[in-house]
C-alpha cells in the first residue's frame, strides 16, 4: 500500500512538473475522444507565446497567447491548431475576429484592447466558450444570439467598456444562467438592471470606479445570489459600509481598495466566512479597526 502511495505521489508530482508531458497525454486522448478538458486541467497546459514555438504536434497545443503583437488579422495558422481551448489576442489592433469558427473547442477567448467597434458574430459560433474578456472596446452592444447561443459562458469581462449601451444588456446578463464571475468595472453604470435573483452561480463581482453607487441597495440585490464569494468595490468613494453587508453571508473576500471609509460597521465581526477585506487606500480609524481585528481573528483586515 506505501509502495502504491509512493508510485501515484510521484505521478503526479511529475505530471504538475511537466506541462510538455501534460500536453502530449491530452493530445494523445484526443485523437480518439473529442471531447473538452476541464478548465483546471487546460490551464495545467503549456501556454506557447509565439507561432514560431509552435511544435510539429500541433494536436497538443491547447493554449496560445498572441497579446501585444501588433495584430490586425487573426494569423491563419492559428487556424490548424484543432485542439485550441484557450486564445489570448488582447492589446492588438484587430477589427475583426474573421475565421475564429473554425476553433470551436475555444473555452477561454480574450479579446481586450483592440479596435473592435462591433461584437464579432464569430464569438456566437464558438459553442464551448466558457470565458470572455472583451474589456477595453467600442463595442456598443451584444447582439441577441450571444445570449441565446453563448450558453455555457461562466466568466465575463466587460472592465472599461465606455462606448457600451449597459442599460439595455444588463438586464439580459441573467441568461448566462451559469455565470460566476462578472467584471464591470471603470464604467459608469449607476443603476445595474441586473436581474441578481436568477444569478444563483454568481460567485465574484468587480464594480469598482463608479462616480455614483449606492451600496445598500446592491448588497440587498447581492443577497439573493447565495455563491457570492468576492466583492471589488475599489475606488468608488465609499464613505461607509452600510449594515447590510450582512446580508452577503457567504461573502468571503470584500475589497474596498482606495475609498473613503474610516471604519466598518460592528457587526461585519458576524461575518464568521469572511476571510479577508481590503482597506489599503481609506482613512481608516487605526484604532477602530484594531478593536474589530480582535473579534475577527479568521479575518485578514488590510490597511
Amino acid at each position: 500500500m506505501i509502495r502504491k502511495f509512493f508510485v501515484l505521489s510521484l505521478g503526479i508530482l511529475v505530471l504538475n512538473s511537466c506541462p510538455e508531458l501534460i500536453n502530449k497525454i491530452y493530445a494523445q486522448k484526443y485523437k480518439a475522444e473529442p471531447n473538452q478538458i476541464t478548465l483546471d486541467s487546460l490551464y495545467r497546459t503549456k501556454t506557447y507565446h509565439s507561432l514560431k514555438d509552435i511544435p510539429k504536434n500541433i494536436d497538443s497545443v491547447f493554449r496560445l497567447n498572441l497579446s501585444n503583437q501588433n495584430l490586425k488579422k487573426l494569423p491563419p495558422e492559428i487556424f490548424d491548431l484543432v485542439n485550441l481551448q484557450e486564445l489570448n489576442v488582447s492589446q492588438n489592433s484587430l477589427s475583426d475576429l474573421e475565421g475564429l469558427e473554425k476553433l470551436n473547442k475555444i473555452q477561454v477567448l480574450n479579446i481586450g484592447m483592440n479596435d473592435f467597434q462591433s461584437f464579432p458574430n464569430e464569438i456566437t459560433k464558438l459553442d464551448n466558450l466558457k470565458i470572455l474578456k472583451i474589456w477595453w472596446n467600442k463595442i456598443e452592444t451584444f447582439p441577441d444570439d450571444f445570449y441565446k447561443k453563448n450558453k455555457l459562458v461562466e466568466e465575463l469581462d466587460m472592465t472599461s467598456m465606455f462606448e457600451f449601451d449597459f442599460e439595455n444588456n444588463l438586464n439580459k446578463i441573467h441568461l448566462f444562467e451559469n455565470l460566476r464571475q462578472l467584471n464591470l468595472g471603470n464604467n459608469q453604470i449607476p443603476d445595474l438592471k441586473i436581474q441578481f435573483s436568477k444569478l444563483k452561480n454568481l460567485e465574484v463581482l468587480g464594480y469598482i470606479r463608479q462616480d455614483s453607487i449606492n451600496l445598500k441597495e446592491l448588497c440587498i440585490e447581492l443577497k439573493n445570489c447565495s455563491n457570492l464569494r468576492i466583492i471589488h468595490l475599489s475606488v468608488n468613494s465609499i464613505k461607509e459600509l452600510p449594515n447590510e453587508i450582512l446580508l452577503l453571508e457567504n461573502l468571503e473576500e470584500l475589497n474596498l481598495y482606495k475609498n473613503q471609509i474610516e471604519t466598518l460597521p460592528i457587526d461585519i465581526v458576524k461575518m464568521e466566512k469572511l476571510k479577508k477585506i481590503s482597506l489599503i487606500g481609506n482613512p481608516v480609524d487605526e484604532i477602530e479597526i484594531k478593536e474589530i481585528e480582535k473579534q475577527m481573528p479568521n479575518t485578514k483586515i488590510i490597511y
